[in-house]
């Protein structure tokens, strides 16, 4: 931090990310020149050995030690330059590009001198002995790998944005100006997308999705001179100071204090062992939202998965469940009726039967159908609960992710919804598809007319879960009985207001740390806040961060490790991010909870004087729908060798709760449908047979 500035280009490095390159280089190429010193001694020793153009092995041999030593003293002294200072002090390393370009420089003798020894050996102008022979063609290949290596990373930390030049002779002066900054990161990142996705449609949906998610991209990363491995160092710190605060607020918890819930964290609180009162609402819990029904009906969400899922981590039994309810061919003689869309075996279809133990007869409507806002989902009858179930499938594809990533909010209209209802844009499209097709099919309704009574229940997981609730508000006026179980449904999806309407007929479910509930463009800007945060207040340098890092992934964190981010600062809600910057940028972060985040200041360089706007897309904080039930796990974290069989907790929680993101090494597990069904398969155990 900043990227590293060479060749008056920008690139996706900082200044102390070659420790580690450089670490690796001078280990590989001493090694490599102790080769060639054993090469030429060798040769010396008895030049016999070569019939023809031992002379030119000599002079081969001379030039490539000077070139390697060169090269060797030279990536020394780049390590030891950019081991310098602290993540944001670049002072110390003012020498690194200078360093950077000689090692360029003197990349350019070394392609033409392996390119003269490479025209020599495939011209026959020296043949040795095979031994001889052998060793200098690897030294030769050798050198032409290593050289591709640092062309190809040449071309990955190549950046093509050209960004604002904060630092130029004109205060504020740009390279970009204005709109044409942020209209350029918008292309750029449409560009990225499309290359990512292998998508060349020019249909309205994947151009505007594209778009869409470009916007978004822009909007976090066009105002950031952070890299990739300033991210990474931040996230060490951060989880440090999460774990510290969680080891604080244990220590409270057994000397019997009262300790009030904590802004950033929601993991550590004590189980409530009734269903009783919802905290910080008023009205009361409807009587359906069980946890023994949300069990169930998360196999159903599981279900609408299809075979991925299912086979995870038990391939074995999976294989054998799904055997029975395979049917091979079985395109050619399924029911078109089903427009299931399914693989030649059907073993999505199976896979669905042997999740819900439903039979042929019971499923009214099964699709596979994926593309970007046009998401899977099946129509079943459920005689034990006696309810018509909609599932819908989570992100199991890019154009998935595509949809997910149109987090833009859009209004949701319908009867019976108060005026201002904003949702997530993409799940608000695919809900009106998936309404469009039970319209189209009359599934839903064929399903009810057979059983007469049912109920209406609408569920998925996931983005499954958020297309689930925008489209139980569309279809309750139809339905006013109608029920919604949404399972890790995203952060980012209802506004306050649409969140409060469907209290009544929606419940949520978060497990653990689960990242997805916590994950909106308000999260996102405030995890950014942190992450600049802790990185001008770390007095460590990167390499070291980063290597505690993967110690910490391998053996997990000490005591000693928590006692030195003491001196780490916390991220403050009513303090400047540097109290003494006379000069920086400003902005007043939208309420992200119940309290605001004042005026954040980040500096970028002494002589900025100019304000930041409100982030875009920001200016609607985003919230968790219904009433939500929390799940957590009950052992610390350092007991649960298993994250799919911990013993888990369970309470009502508060939306509120869940707008900061926690970095936890099961932020991403805890998001996995398995885990979400063994969580609520455990809590339902517990609430059938209280201790």
């Amino acid at each position: 931090m900043p990227a590293l500035e060479v060749f008056n280009r920008r690139w996706r490095i900082g200044s102390d990310d070659l420790v580690i390159p450089g670490i690796i280089e001078v280990l590989v190429r001493a090694g490599w020149l102790g080769l060639v010193i054993t090469l030429f001694v060798h040769h010396e020793a008895d030049t016999s050995r070569c019939e023809q153009g031992k002379y030119l092995l000599r002079i081969f041999l001379v030039g490539s030690m000077v070139i390697l030593g060169a090269t060797l003293i030279t990536t020394v002294a780049l390590v030891y330059h950019s081991s310098r200072g602290t993540i944001m002090d670049v002072a110390p390393r003012k020498h690194v590009p200078n360093l950077l370009i000689t090692r360029v420089i003197l990349g350019i003798p070394e392609v033409a001198w392996n390119g003269m020894g490479s025209m020599w050996i495939i011209l026959g102008l020296v043949m040795c002995h095979d031994a001889l022979s052998i060793l200098m063609k690897a030294l030769v290949i050798y050198t032409w790998v290593a050289i591709g290596v640092i062309v190809i990373g040449v071309w990955l930390l190549f950046d093509p944005m050209m960004r604002p030049n904060r630092q130029g002779p004109n205060e504020g002066s740009y390279l970009v100006e204005g709109g044409a900054l942020g209209t350029h990161y918008i292309q750029l990142w449409e560009k990225r997308c499309r290359f990512l996705c292998c998508l060349t449609s020019r249909d309205e949906n994947s151009s505007e999705a594209f778009k869409n998610v470009a916007d978004v991209f822009a909007s976090l990363f066009e105002e950031s001179d952070l890299v990739a491995s300033d991210v990474a160092a931040a996230l060490v710190l951060l989880r440090l100071k999460r774990k510290q605060e969680e080891r604080q607020e244990e220590a409270i918890r057994k000397n019997n204090l009262h300790l009030p819930l904590s802004r950033s964290s929601t993991a550590s609180i004590g189980a409530l062992q009734s269903e009783g009162a919802l905290p910080h609402q008023q009205s009361p819990r409807p009587e359906w939202m069980k946890v023994g029904s949300a069990y169930h009906f998360m196999k159903f969400a599981l279900a609408s998965y299809g075979w991925p899922w299912f086979v995870y981590g038990r391939f074995c039994q999976a294989c054998c469940s799904l055997w029975k309810h395979l049917h091979c061919c079985a395109n050619c003689r399924a029911d078109p009726s089903l427009d299931a869309k399914d693989n030649c075996c059907l073993c999505n279809t199976a896979a669905l039967k042997a999740i819900t133990g439903l039979d042929q007869e019971s499923i009214s409507y099964i699709t596979f159908h994926n593309k970007i806002y046009e998401v899977p989902f099946f129509v079943a009858i459920d005689d034990e609960t006696e309810h018509v179930v909609v599932a819908i499938r989570g992100t199991l594809s890019l154009q998935d992710a595509i949809t997910d990533l149109t987090c833009q909010c859009t209004e949701v209209e319908g009867a019976g919804l108060p005026e201002g209802c904003l949702a997530h844009k993409g799940m608000v499209h695919a809900a009106k598809f998936v309404q469009r097709k039970l319209e189209e099919t009359r599934a839903l309704r064929e399903g009810l007319a057979s059983r007469p009574g049912y109920g209406v229940v609408i569920t998925g997981h996931s983005l499954g879960a958020g297309t689930a609730v925008v489209l139980a508000a569309l279809m309750r006026p139809q339905f006013p009985n109608l029920k919604c179980f949404a399972f890790s449904p995203p952060g980012g999806l209802c506004s306050k207001e649409f969140a409060l309407a469907t209290q009544s007929f929606v419940m949520s479910v978060v497990v653990g740390d689960d990242l997805v509930p916590r994950l909106s463009m308000n999260s996102l800007h405030d995890l950014r806040y942190k992450i600049m945060c802790v990185l001008n207040t770390c007095r460590q340098p990167k390499y070291r961060v980063l290597a505690q890092g993967c110690w910490y992934m391998l053996f997990g964190i000490s005591s000693s490790s928590l006692e030195s981010v003491s001196t780490i600062e916390s991220p403050s809600q009513d303090r400047p991010l540097l109290a003494n910057a006379a000069n920086a940028y400003t902005y007043h972060s939208p309420k992200i909870t119940q309290e605001s985040m004042e005026d954040v200041r980040v500096t970028f360089s002494d002589d900025d004087s100019r304000r930041c706007q409100v982030p875009r897309h920001t200016e609607t904080p985003l919230y968790l729908p219904g009433r939500v039930l929390y799940c957590n796990p009950s052992l610390p974290e350092e007991e649960r060798l298993d994250v799919v069989s911990s013993e888990w907790e369970y309470r009502w929680g508060d939306m509120n709760e869940f707008t900061q993101l926690l970095i936890s090494p099961f932020m991403m597990r805890h998001h996995l449908p398995q885990v979400v069904l063994a969580a609520l398969e455990d809590v339902a155990q517990q609430v059938a047979s209280p201790s």
